[in-house]
């Protein structure tokens, strides 16, 4: 049986593996390790510091963001920025606990107490922000759709009649939910199960942020991104509603980032592909490239 090429790209990605790492993956060997605290102007929160560790929820199942390597570690664009908070944070990079979670679960996590921090991959919503505080943000995306290169749906009026494959909680789903309330969703908890899916001609197209299936899609031949970009807003990491001590801490430790380019070194190693670096070079925080989160509403038919 001839193997599938998504499919390939899945285990390369070991997307499959179940739990996540702990807090001591090597996932910044190519440069120097912090090894002193930082003076950010703003103080670590005390029941954070009284506990040593800094205790983040992240995906393990989205490359090139965060997600488990073939050694069974987590790797990725937030998981380098994670362990640079811990060094900011310690003096010492592996003081984090990273644990896995997923669109619909990673807010329960953060007010149930069982994270400091979610660096999930999440976009800023007004309906988000009811339920806990945003950070500044450090990355925007959009909506696309991933689809078999030689499909016919090029946009997303094509969807008329069609099922798409989301993920549960995602601002693609919601968008769809609210705009295409015609289109049949086939949700998923995890990116793998979804690209299975669309291997298996379960639905005509995945739809999911724009940096995740324009990764897939230079990795993979077999598929193209399709689409105008829809619900585009800047990713923030999330903390609990009124922790206004981890807030300004976490955007005193991004600004420092900011000003030293390290949001730019960490997606370059994250992601090697020259095109697709220059595609989302301007949708991180750079030394006077500011981002800001819109004033209206995200989800626009």
């Amino acid at each position: 049986m001839r193997a599938n090429p998504i499919l390939l790209l899945i285990l390369a990605a070991a997307l499959t593996v179940a739990g996540c790492g702990s807090g001591d993956e090597p996932s910044t060997s190519d440069r120097p390790k912090i090894t002193e605290k930082a003076d950010l102007g703003a103080p670590l929160p005390d029941a954070v510091q009284q506990k040593g560790t800094l205790a983040i929820g992240v995906k393990c199942d989205y490359p090139p963001f965060g997600y488990i390597d073939e050694a069974g570690d987590n790797a990725g664009f937030e998981i380098d920025i994670a362990h640079r908070l811990a060094g900011y944070a310690f003096g010492d990079e592996s003081k984090v606990e990273l644990t896995c979670v997923t669109g619909s679960n990673r807010v329960p996590f953060l007010t149930t107490n069982r994270i400091d921090l979610i660096m999930a991959t999440m976009n800023y919503t007004p309906e988000r922000a009811e339920t806990i505080d945003f950070t500044s943000p450090y990355f925007a995306g959009g909506v696309k759709m991933l689809v078999p290169q030689d499909s016919s749906i090029g946009g997303w009026d094509d969807l008329d009649g069609k099922s798409v494959i989301t993920i549960k909680g995602s601002t693609a789903s919601l968008w769809l939910t609210q705009c295409k309330p015609d289109v049949e969703q086939v949700p998923f908890e995890q990116t793998s199960e979804a690209l299975t899916a669309l291997t298996q001609n379960r639905a005509a197209a995945f739809a999911q942020d724009d940096t995740l299936l324009v990764d897939l899609a230079a990795k993979n031949k077999a598929t193209k991104v399709v689409g105008e970009v829809k619900a585009d807003s800047p990713w923030g990491m999330g903390v609990r509603k009124g922790d206004t001590a981890m807030a300004d801490w976490v955007d005193a430790a991004m600004k420092k980032m900011q000003d030293e380019d390290q949001f730019w070194a960490a997606f370059q190693k994250s992601v090697t592909d020259k095109k697709v670096q220059q595609e989302f070079e301007k949708v991180l925080p750079r030394p006077g490239n500011d981002l800001s989160y819109p004033t209206g509403p995200i989800i626009k038919c």
